[in-house]
């Protein structure tokens, strides 16, 4: 008797999602001393050159104390810059902006990527990764559109 999934599409792509992370954590992230928040935020500060922690929180979709934790971890290694306001004391302005030692370490993670990337390719006929690529910008969008409708659905 075969066994049926009893998972929803949306259970499906999140439990995938959660696999992606966990083993680009561990053969990507992790042995260069990384986690995926921190690329998050190297990658951020790539396409934006200066945003405050609150905006890496939203950005991130992660806790205030992870990103002091990264923040810390990123400027120690000269990856990030803490830029502030008026004067150290008042940490509440700062503005974070990525250093050229940090953007190194971005294009040395996405070439690890890349790498990832062409071996997947090779695994999938040309029309596979056109579906793909068409699935995921129609859930994008819909997640997009719907993300007001999810935050009322999820609080009750």
């Amino acid at each position: 008797m075969e066994k049926k999934d009893n998972l929803s599409p949306i259970q499906s792509i999140i439990c995938l999602a959660h696999r992606f992370e966990a083993i680009a954590n561990k053969y990507v992230f992790q042995p260069m001393g990384f986690s995926s928040v921190s690329m998050k935020i190297l990658k951020a500060l790539s396409f934006n050159p200066s945003l405050s922690p609150s905006d890496l929180i939203e950005i991130t979709s992660s806790t205030k104390s992870n990103i002091s934790q990264r923040l810390n971890f990123l400027e120690k290694e000269g990856y990030i810059k803490r830029n502030y306001a008026s004067n150290k004391t008042d940490k509440r302005k700062v503005n974070i902006r990525l250093t050229k030692l940090g953007g190194e370490k971005l294009e040395d993670i996405e070439k690890r990527f890349k790498k990832a990337h062409i071996s997947f390719a090779q695994k999938l006929t040309r029309k596979e990764i056109e579906q793909h690529d068409i699935f995921f910008k129609k859930l994008n969008d819909i997640l997009d559109s719907g993300e007001n409708e999810l935050e009322k659905l999820f609080k009750n």
